[in-house]
């Protein structure tokens, strides 16, 4: 039997990967992600 999981990101931890240079890497991974609306408008409204 397979599971096939999707991870789920919140803006806080897509922020740190990307002000450390790994967000890129992190998401070329064969792995299924998913981005809610609401935390891609945070991440969008962010300015740092």
């Amino acid at each position: 039997m397979v599971i096939s999981m999707k991870i789920v990101f919140n803006s806080s931890p897509l922020i740190f990967l990307s002000q450390l240079g790994f967000l890129e890497k992190f998401l070329d991974s064969n792995d299924n992600f998913y981005l809610p609306a609401t935390v891609q408008q945070e991440i969008n409204a962010k300015q740092d």
